[in-house]
């Protein structure tokens, strides 16, 4: 039962942190980002573990992860603002002409990412972008001008 209520303990622990982390690691995976990912990863399953080592345990704690998914999953269909916690909202990165630098920041996303996006979508300069939206998955959106 100690693993089964440490593995929820690191469900929610590990879902503040990934928030914490921004949404760039959600999406656009750079060497870093997966450094700290399976360091995270890492660190939470020897918490959630400790000492115990049998197939018991490892399964008793993947169970407990994907319920604590699945209540996170009902935890948002049912209560918005819980969802717009736990996943954010869609931002406006570039408008008008212009990167909005205060939100790019905040979100951990950089002009390169942007023009990485528009780039994927075939443009070749940033004349041609409308809007850049970061979703709530960490992908950015190109809205391209007519």
């Amino acid at each position: 039962m100690n693993v089964v209520l440490r593995a929820a303990a690191a469900y929610w622990i590990l879902l503040f942190v990934i928030r914490l982390l921004g949404r760039r690691t959600s999406s656009q995976l750079a060497p870093f980002d997966l450094v700290v990912l399976f360091l995270v990863a890492g660190t939470t399953i020897s918490g959630v573990l400790g000492d115990e080592r049998s197939l018991t345990a490892a399964v008793s704690a993947m169970v407990t992860f994907g319920l604590m998914h699945r209540l996170v999953a009902w935890l948002k269909a049912r209560f918005p603002t819980f969802g717009r916690i736990v996943d954010g909202t869609p931002v406006i990165l570039y408008e008008g002409g212009a990167f909005q630098e205060q939100r790019m920041r905040r979100l951990n996303i950089q002009t390169e990412d942007v023009m990485y996006a528009a780039r994927q979508r075939g443009l070749r300069e940033l004349a041609q972008v409308h809007y850049a939206i970061a979703e709530r998955d960490g992908r950015i959106s190109i809205i391209v001008k007519e």
